[in-house]
């Protein structure tokens, strides 16, 4: 008996209770009646064939997608494919995996295009673009937020290559500008550079921006040569001797104080400078250093001297009214972190620049010119000639242990004995300035070591 052929009629009225029946047209054609999510009723023709000794079923359209009359089109063309030995299950395979190929092929476009794009880009990367990424992500991480580095790179690095492509920068390049920054006799600068420029190429390498490291294989030995160690301090006639020249320095007397501070309580420069009057307790004799105010980002407490006191004292008289012991001229913040040690180089150097102070070689010592750091190394020399043993003296300065296996496990602070070497120092700095006033005071002096 033939098989009464499907119609689009009867297709149209087949209803939700239909899914899951099967629907023949004859020739091997059949459709499943399904229910897609969206709940609409979809017929899958199917063709059922015998390829060799087995039983296969291909896939032929979905009605209403194609109409029936374009299925029985897809179904004849499959048919007479099956004559000519071609397996419609065996050729979609082969289609899909040409399909995937295909895609393959065009991803691999796509990412030759993408590193082809890349590769102008960096080439089009200037030296300048690649040392403000560097800023935002790796220096602004200083303490200083980079600024100090930044000030040179702006004012002897970009200026000549700025604009050039960070690919094409050579070490000849580097090596002119740095030998320039050595020729004005400005040696420790351009070894500063140097660090900050074999910092930044590393940078650059790691994201493969360049494939070399221009400054490779060089030392600051080879560009402003090794730094000598500076190991100036004031000997005790040089303590008495500035006593009695600061009055015809014509410095503030906030500064005039913070020598002193900084002699008695070997602090370092900034450190005061960024000092708070909240973390100074006059009446318990402490003066707490926060982390971010210390070089080596920690705290530190220093217990104050009488006569590092006496000093905060009078400087607290003259700067009670602001939060910083040594306000800036606006009263907003402290004052610039290199005010005093200009202040102090304009008076121990022989000639005066232009719109500074007159007042050169007022502050100038037997021992040639001086430095706020210098005032700390002279404090810490003076508790060793004291007597305050070394280690004493390290946790005076805020040191870090080298030793690792001490930094773990001796976790004592030594705070009496630090207080004690305090005192001495202030007791010692109390009897030179002493000196000058009372006839009858009579000073031994400490051999200064050759």
């Amino acid at each position: 008996m033939a098989t009464e052929q499907l119609t689009t009629a009867k297709l149209k009225a087949i209803a939700e209770k239909d899914v899951g029946s099967i629907l023949t047209d004859g020739g091997g054609l059949r459709g499943r009646v399904r229910k897609d999510r969206a709940g609409k009723i979809t017929i899958q023709f199917e063709y059922k064939y015998r390829s060799g000794k087995k039983s296969r079923t291909a896939k032929v359209e979905q009605w209403p997608n194609k109409s029936l009359a374009e299925i029985r089109a897809i179904h004849r063309e499959i048919k007479t494919g099956l004559s000519k030995g071609i397996d419609p299950i065996e050729t979609r395979k082969a289609e899909k995996l040409q399909s995937k190929l295909d895609q393959a092929q065009e991803l691999e476009k796509q990412q030759q295009e993408l590193e082809r794009l890349a590769l102008e880009a960096a080439t089009r990367r200037t030296f300048s673009d690649a040392i403000a990424q560097w800023e935002k992500l790796e220096l602004s991480r200083r303490k200083d937020s980079g600024m100090e580095a930044m000030r040179a790179i702006n004012k002897d690095i970009l200026p000549t290559l700025g604009d050039v492509a960070l690919v094409d920068i050579k070490r000849a390049m580097l090596i002119d500008i740095l030998d320039n920054v050595v020729e004005r006799g400005a040696r420790v600068m351009a070894n500063h550079l140097f660090g900050d420029l074999r910092q930044f190429f590393n940078f650059a390498i790691a994201r493969e921006w360049v494939d070399v490291h221009p400054l490779a294989g060089l030392t600051k030995e080879k560009i402003g040569g090794r730094q000598k160690e500076r190991d100036r301090y004031l000997s005790e006639e040089e303590i008495i001797a500035l006593n009695r020249q600061l009055p015809a320095a014509n410095l503030l007397r906030t500064t005039e104080l913070a020598i002193w501070i900084m002699l008695s309580t070997c602090c370092r420069v900034g450190e005061l400078s960024q000092a708070r009057w909240t973390n100074i307790n006059l009446d318990d004799g402490e003066w707490f250093i926060p982390a971010g105010n210390s070089k080596n980002t920690k705290d530190h407490t220093i217990f104050l001297s009488d006569f590092a006191k006496e000093q905060f004292q009078a400087m607290h008289a003259i700067t009670k009214d602001s939060n910083w012991c040594l306000p800036a001229r606006n009263g907003e913040s402290h004052i610039n972190l290199k005010s005093i040690t200009k202040q102090i180089k304009d008076r121990v150097r022989s000639e005066p620049l232009a719109n500074r102070t007159m007042a050169t070689g007022t502050l100038l010592l037997s021992g040639g010119a001086w430095t706020p750091h210098d005032l700390r190394r002279t404090g810490a020399t003076m508790m060793g000639e004291l007597g305050v043993m070394g280690e004493v003296i390290e946790r005076c300065l805020n040191h870090v242990e080298q030793n690792k296996l001490k930094r773990i496990y001796q976790r004592h602070e030594l705070k009496g004995e630090q207080q004690e070497a305090w005192r001495l120092l202030g007791d010692r700095l109390s009897l030179l300035l002493a000196s000058e006033s009372h006839e009858n005071i009579v000073v031994g002096y400490f051999a200064k070591k050759a």
